[in-house]
């Protein structure tokens, strides 16, 4: 038999799944059915308060335990109020909102081929993740909605993208959902950031209309995606004394596989994915400017993904309130540490072994969120 980190992680993973949910409001309605209505029913006495202490903790650890080596040169005191732009850390371009739009990846014959997609050059943020059958999707996510080029093909959304955007207050943007998407939009009453969702006459119809619809409530833009280097002291994370990492292989499934390779002259890596079609790698292009997509950081996060129970068909669940093992490159090199993400409603967090924040460079970042039975197919040299 068979032992797989997912078979290990099983129980961990169902628990998760059932807290992401279970201290949400009675009022979401029973769209996925019996079979996931029953789960929910023998979950809801399981507390999230542990796990958001434990997010509070991690955030006074991080606080205090700065590298000495990281911190910038210049008195903080002396310098204006920190503005950043939260997708790459750079100084504030807009007060928009962040918006994410799925996008489709498949690529299986000449007929169902969505490469290249347009638009995902201009992302801020691409997050990729195995949605079903093995195929990946991806979330082109985007500082304002008034910077989105055509975009496309556009595709229906998932539940493991709308938890990374949730934190931000993001709009998300999407043609149809899956059942359980639904259901995180309902119980916690997303619905009217979801753009294009099944109901469609009850939500916005296009993200210009609505993006700068507080919901009653501030927009958490004083915080950033993840840590990144203070544009206002020119700071850089140089990854002094890390691995070499200039070459970068991600499996997502079978023929799904996506690859990287740093430039030095524009300190970026840039992407490849693999084609059934052709049975090979080719470089993954923007069909509005033909130019390779490229990254100045990458971030991979293993997961417990498994399939949603029931009638799913073969919906995959990301199970983020376990945490698992990050790997973060930049410049060349790769730091190895841990991701946490407390509950739906908690940014996404990364740390690296001393327990620090992960320093991310200034500019664009590629996020993968992949299976932990494809970590021994995951290589970088």
């Amino acid at each position: 038999m068979k032992i797989t980190r997912r078979t290990v992680l099983r129980l961990t993973g169902a628990a998760a799944a059932s807290l992401a949910l279970s201290s949400c409001s009675a009022s979401g309605s029973a769209i996925l059915g019996s079979n996931f209505s029953s789960w929910l029913q023998q979950t809801l006495g399981i507390s999230s308060s542990g796990a958001a202490s434990s997010a509070a903790s991690s955030e006074t650890m991080v606080a205090s335990s700065l590298a000495a080596g990281e911190q910038p040169a210049a008195s903080l005191a002396a310098l204006p109020a920190y503005d950043a732009d939260p997708l790459t850390g750079e100084a504030k371009r807009s007060n928009g909102r962040i918006v994410g739009v799925m996008v489709n990846n498949i690529s299986n014959t000449s007929r169902q081929n969505a490469r290249p997609q347009r638009g995902l050059s201009s992302a801020d943020l691409l997050i990729e993740c195995k949605v079903e059958g093995g195929i990946t999707r991806f979330c082109a996510v985007f500082h304002d909605a008034d910077s989105i080029p055509e975009i496309g093909p556009l595709r229906s959304g998932r539940d493991q993208f709308l938890q990374l955007l949730m934190p931000y207050q993001a709009l998300y943007y999407h043609d149809g959902e899956s059942a359980a998407c639904t259901k995180f939009i309902s119980v916690y009453n997303y619905s009217g950031l979801n753009i294009g969702g099944k109901s469609y006459f009850n939500t916005p119809t296009h993200p210009h209309v609505a993006h700068r619809d507080s919901r009653g409530r501030d927009v958490a833009y004083e915080h950033t995606f993840f840590r990144f280097a203070d544009y206002r002291t020119g700071e850089e994370n140089a990854m002094a004394g890390a691995s070499s990492g200039k070459a970068v292989s991600i499996t997502h499934s079978d023929h799904y596989k996506t690859s990287f390779r740093y430039d030095p002259q524009s300190r970026t890596y840039k992407m490849q994915m693999y084609s059934r079609i052709s049975g090979k790698f080719e470089n993954t292009v923007d069909e509005l400017n033909a130019k390779q997509l490229s990254f100045d950081n990458l971030l991979v996060c293993f997961a417990p993904i498994e399939r949603y129970s029931g009638d799913s068909g073969d919906v995959q669940q990301v199970s983020y309130i376990s945490g698992g093992d990050a790997y973060f490159f930049s410049r060349g090199g790769v730091q190895h540490g841990r991701w946490e993400k407390a509950s739906p409603e908690h940014p996404l967090r990364v740390y690296d072994k001393t327990g620090a924040e992960m320093l991310f460079n200034r500019g664009k970042t590629y996020l993968a969120i992949v299976d932990d039975d494809e970590w021994s197919n995951f290589s970088y040299q």
